[in-house]
């Protein structure tokens, strides 16, 4: 494993300030020094080059229009591709691209605590703002002690339910303030002498929203990391990675930081594999070059997923059972006889795989946890820890408002392949042989299969099937018996699928030269990440617009990954 430091200022981002009318006629028609800034962010492509300056234009006269002239930065903060989703905040090691898609920010510094935000798109509010000083006071006693006991403050849990927009709002919209509010009060509360500026901001993104790209990390990681340059802090992006994932806990979520990591560190030379300690630190980071002859296609489902409260249930739902599934296999360490210094070193789901464990022990594990669980079994069983889980997960600790049936086995399986998968990847990666990738795409098949709910618009069952007490223990006798049965191809359930998604991938895997395909994000709309062969692009979009998008009613939206860089400041 090779790990690397990667600092918060680079030398793109330290160069002197200039006024955003001076920027506007830079990008306006790029000169020597701003040409070569394009070509590390963008690649070579002279296309693109011209749609990010154009974008950057919009963004500029935007930012003018808002706030007239003065001493301005451009930020921009990349969509980003996840091989290996919903395992970040398990410990998993997880493979990310970045994607040429994008948030853009034009911002300028002010000596108050205020942060005001403007957006080129029409459909966002005309202007948003808060204070940090009014944030603070919502519950000071909560400020002073403790990030995550001030989150779960009613005033604040309020002001995050004030700020929320409907699935489908096509005005007035005001998400946005939460996100960035997120990544603001999270920098102000774990750096309290840092002197930090506020903040005048004009946002410009072509990430689709709620499309599993990550445009609400996009938004915490521009915050950060311009408040972070401000105020002079010397900090590894690593660090401002854990701050992120931190931060969006603020709005009712319960992920880790994988989307902010990939953001801050990824790559434009290939994917970039990161591995956390769950919830939120990055433990390891990977490189793999992506092998010519295949190409990565990401599909829009038109569908979209904005984490309402029936989503935020169902994703927490997840996170809250795989945290006790993990709690029951540690305790189920100690009754089969694992020592107790390895059962102290076994911090997460991440910790249970092939490296340290055989297949036989994993799935003899597994086998002594129940398919489903009760919220009141657990906290028979658990109570030291379900109080707070509960609360950080779904608000409440009151047994009649929380989930009936927790699908504590499927979670675990579904977390354990996905480790398995995720140390196997930068190995079939630098493989690069056909045979490889082709299992490369089988894998995320695999991957996708344990979110689905449905296969050739039927409703699927496969993936619990394979959870029952006489698959988990037919695994475990053949691998007992010398036969191999990875946990890499146990697809576990967790769900987060929805049945568009389901059916694009169907649709795709139809196609000869299609290697495998998988939702993308936290599930409940969005994209889907294809792997084919290269030059597939034309008639896969021909194949998904006849198979998919014309019986939905909806227009094509397919295209080729383009890589990019990190998030940073453009200007």
């Amino acid at each position: 494993m090779t790990t690397h430091a990667f600092p918060l200022a680079s030398p793109l981002e330290t160069s002197p300030e200039q006024t955003a009318s001076q920027l506007l006629s830079r990008f306006k028609d790029p000169d020597e020094e701003l040409a070569v800034r394009l070509e590390a962010a963008y690649g070579s492509d002279g296309e693109i080059h011209r749609e990010r300056a154009a974008a950057a234009v919009r963004t500029l006269e935007h930012y003018l229009e808002s706030y007239g002239d003065g001493p301005c930065r451009l930020y921009r903060a990349p969509a980003r591709l996840s091989l290996n989703p919903h395992s970040d905040h398990q410990g998993a090691w997880v493979p990310y691209g970045l994607h040429v898609r994008e948030l853009l920010c034009a911002l300028s510094l002010s000596d108050d605590d205020r942060v005001e935000i403007t957006n080129v798109d029409p459909t966002f509010e005309s202007r948003l703002t808060f204070a940090v000083s009014d944030e603070k006071a919502r519950d000071p006693h909560l400020w002073s002690t403790d990030w995550f006991r001030y989150i779960e403050a009613e005033p604040v849990v309020q002001t995050v339910r004030d700020h929320l927009d409907v699935k489908g709002q096509k005005s007035g919209r005001r998400a946005t303030a939460n996100y960035v509010r997120a990544a603001v009060l999270r920098m102000h509360h774990a750096y309290p002498e840092a002197g930090f500026p506020g903040l005048r901001m004009t946002f410009n993104g072509n990430i689709a929203q709620g499309s599993g790209q990550s445009s609400s990390s996009a938004l915490a990681v521009t915050a950060a990391l311009a408040l972070g340059q401000a105020a002079g802090l010397e900090l590894d992006r690593r660090v401002l990675a854990e701050r992120c994932g931190e931060a969006e806990w603020y709005v009712g979520t319960r992920g880790g930081s994988g989307d902010h990591a990939a953001i801050l560190l990824g790559s434009r030379a290939g994917l970039t594999h990161l591995c956390f300690q769950a919830p939120f630190g990055v433990r390891g980071v990977k490189h793999s070059t992506f092998p010519s002859g295949y190409e990565l296609i990401v599909a829009n489902s038109q569908t979209q997923s904005q984490k309402s409260a029936e989503e935020r249930l169902l994703f927490n739902t997840g996170i809250f059972a795989y945290r006790f599934g993990f709690l029951a296999l540690k305790e189920a360490m100690a009754e089969i006889g694992i020592d107790a210094e390895t059962i102290a070193q076994t911090r997460c789901l991440g910790d249970l795989h092939t490296g340290r464990f055989s297949n036989a022990t994993l799935y003899r594990l597994v086998r002594t946890l129940p398919e489903y669980v009760s919220s009141e079994e657990l906290a028979a069983r658990f109570p030291q820890t379900f109080a707070g889980a509960a609360r950080g997960c779904f608000g409440t600790e009151e047994l009649n408002r929380l989930p009936m049936r927790i699908p504590l086995r499927g979670a675990a399986v579904y977390g354990l392949g996905r480790v398995d998968r995720g140390r196997m990847m930068p190995e079939i990666l630098d493989d690069a042989s056909d045979e490889a990738m082709c299992e490369f795409g089988r894998l995320m098949t695999i991957t996708h299969d344990g979110d689905r709910l449905t296969h050739r618009c039927e409703n699927y069952h496969e993936s619990r099937q394979r959870l029952a007490d006489e698959a988990i223990e037919a695994a475990h006798a053949a691998e007992c018996c010398g036969e191999s049965r990875p946990l890499r191809e146990e697809p576990g359930f967790y769900g987060a699928s929805i049945r568009e998604l389901d059916h694009l991938v169907d649709v795709a895997n139809e196609l000869e030269g299609v290697l495998g395909a998988g939702l993308m994000g936290a599930g409940g709309g969005g994209y889907v990440l294809i792997l084919a062969r290269a030059g597939l692009l034309p008639a896969l979009k021909a194949h998904l617009k006849q198979g998919y998008y014309d019986v939905i009613g909806k227009q094509p939206d397919v295209e080729a990954w383009r890589p990019t860089a990190a998030a940073g400041r453009l200007a």
